[in-house]
């Protein structure tokens, strides 16, 4: 309110007084206190300071009027002073007036502010506007020009609830701008003079970035979630998806055709409902319980559609998402070719069990058939060479000498083919192993051979698990070579091993005759032998070959480094028992539970 305004009222209510004191006719210096001091206080609440001491000046005045004591006059001035003084810094506590500078910065602020604002009153009339929403929606004389008609009745309600309650918001409605554009804002009202409700300041947020931002976020999930709808759609596995309920979200069309269904009409029923008709397909009626209850553990059941028929495997998984927790996924896996292949897989192991079987009573009868005359062979030679000795010429002693030693040859050779033939055929008991024992058991058997050899052992050795007779014939061949194989007066053999990885790689080093390059990949070939020179080492042939396919049935491999004079050192390996898991065997030979790494 302006100084002359606050004087007119001020003159007004001393007027309003004089003329009462004036009727009364009689008074005293009582009634001319009472009277005087109710300008002074009404003007000192509603101006504030300036309108405390103006009124106290015009109650002096009017006080000399109707009272003739000057000292009466004194205190009566006094009094009015103080009062419109107090009631006056009173107003000014209660109701600061912002300064000049304040008013400025606010109305910077309102002017250059980035979003759309104005002042408005509270029936929104259109006070003033800043740059920004002038640019935008024109120069409109009501807010109601371009708030959204189905807007309007809900700006209405934060209009009136800003008048009230001195803000409202934020609030997102949409605008119309001069250019006829849609402008979705954010809107907040704040009511600037709480003592008589004239202004509002109404500051309106652009969303058109932000709603556009959104827009594109809706479409790539949307484009999305497509993408992933058509690749689950062309897995071979039937997905449905349940909420809390037990109500089909969504089926994938891997589903549809397993059991013939529609799942656009699945979608939303209860899931007894959606698989009603896929229990006609089902071979057994009462895997429908299991599929629609949810089993906790998995199952496979058959179902025949049309002229197919499938083998499917049922996984059911509780969904943990906020979205649809307590809801499920459903997995229907077609397994059909699995289980065929299993099943051909069975058919053919089986047969080649009895083909094995069959093989072992060949190799058995053969083995028998032959060894027969051979041991007849050699038991004839003997005797010619025993009672005819004196009677035979020098050729005639050799030729029988020759025959016995080749049928004797042929009879050992027999015996190692027939060993060959039985490694992973037979059902092999496997068992730790500790090759300390293994080699004791070496000694003994070998004692006669290794009385000239210097055989050299490691104070530990590692325990493995293998078929004892296996490890016996594995260190005892590669021993027996070294030893057969060597010129030197001073036969030395030694054994070592160490750790690598997942297997314990062992070695049979000598210091013999070696073996020439040309002959390292062969020598581990049937009837290879380790040194082509004639008679001048006997052996069948067999005895690397069958070295090799023993470490080959644990999941090892064999190999040799050699230098002709210098000798030659075996390497092989065997799985570690910590690192493998569980070897068992049956009719077939040993089967490996866990997929041992060939080295």
């Amino acid at each position: 309110m302006s100084g002359l305004t606050r004087i007119g009222a001020i003159i007004v209510l001393y007027g309003v007084a004089v003329f009462f004191l004036l009727g009364l006719g009689d008074y005293r210096g009582i009634e001319v206190l009472t009277v005087l001091s109710i300008p002074v206080l009404l003007s000192g609440w509603c101006f504030g300071l300036l309108g405390g001491l103006l009124s106290g000046t015009a109650s002096l005045l009017c006080s000399a009027l109707f009272v003739p004591s000057s000292k009466l006059l004194l205190v009566l001035g006094a009094g009015y002073f103080a009062l419109g003084t107090g009631v006056g810094l009173w107003h000014r506590f209660k109701h600061p007036i912002p300064t000049k500078k304040i008013k400025a910065a606010e109305h910077q602020f309102f002017k250059r502010s980035l979003n759309f604002a104005y002042l408005i009153d509270t029936e929104g009339q259109i006070l003033e506007g800043n740059d920004r929403a002038t640019e935008v929606f024109g120069s409109p004389r009501r807010v109601w020009e371009f708030i959204h008609p189905d807007d309007q009745a809900r700006f209405r309600e934060e209009l009136g609830r800003a008048a009230l309650r001195g803000e409202a918001g934020p609030t997102k409605l949409r605008t119309i701008s001069q250019r006829k554009e849609m402008i979705p804002v954010e809107l907040k009202l704040v009511r600037l003079e709480q003592n008589r409700l004239a202004r509002l300041a109404l500051e309106m947020r652009d969303l058109s970035a932000l709603a556009e931002l959104e827009n594109k976020v809706r479409e790539a999930q949307a484009r999305y979630r497509y993408l992933i709808e058509d690749a689950i759609d062309t897995l071979d596995t039937g997905i449905l998806l349940l909420d809390k309920d037990q109500r089909v979200i969504w089926a994938n069309r891997t589903l549809e055709r397993f059991f013939d269904l529609d799942r656009d009409e699945m979608i939303g029923c209860e899931v007894r409902r959606a698989l009603w008709r896929a229990k006609r397909s089902l071979v057994h009626p009462d895997d429908f319980e299991k599929i629609t209850t949810g089993s906790a553990e998995p199952f496979i059941f058959t179902v025949q559609t049309h002229d197919t028929e499938r083998i499917l495997e049922y996984r059911s998984i509780p969904v943990a998402t906020e979205r649809y927790k307590g809801g499920r996924i459903d997995h229907f896996i077609d397994i059909t070719e699995k289980k065929r292949l299993e099943q051909s897989l069975q058919e053919k192991t089986k047969r080649l069990e009895e083909k094995n079987q069959q093989l072992e009573q060949f190799t058995h009868v053969v083995s028998h058939d032959l060894k027969e005359p051979l041991r007849t062979i050699s038991a004839f030679s003997q005797y010619l060479l025993e009672d005819y000795y004196d009677k035979l010429d020098e050729d005639g002693k050799d030729y029988l000498t020759r025959i016995n030693r080749a049928s004797l040859r042929m009879q050992n050779l027999i015996d190692d083919l027939l060993r060959l033939s039985r490694i992973g055929t037979r059902h092999e008991t496997l068992e730790k192993v500790y090759l300390s024992e293994v080699f004791e058991q070496i000694k003994e058997d070998m004692k006669a051979r290794l009385e000239n050899v210097e055989l050299r052992l490691p104070k530990t050795m590692p325990i493995i698990i293998a078929n004892r007779t296996h490890m016996v014939e594995l260190f005892g061949n590669l021993i027996s070579n070294a030893i057969k194989y060597n010129d030197k007066p001073e036969k030395r053999v030694e054994i070592g091993w160490s750790q690598q990885g997942e297997f314990y790689k062992f070695y049979v080093r000598d210091n013999g005759i070696g073996i020439e390059e040309q002959y390292l990949d062969k020598i581990f070939e049937l009837f290879e032998r380790l040194n082509p020179r004639g008679d001048d080492y006997e052996s069948t042939g067999a005895g690397l070959t069958i070295c090799k396919r023993i470490v080959e049935e644990y999941g090892g491999r064999i190999w040799v480094e050699s230098k002709v004079g210098e000798g030659s050192t075996f390497y092989f390996t065997l799985p570690n028992p910590r690192f493998s898991q569980k070897l068992s065997s049956n009719g077939s030979g040993m089967i490996k539970e866990a997929a041992l790494v060939r080295h």
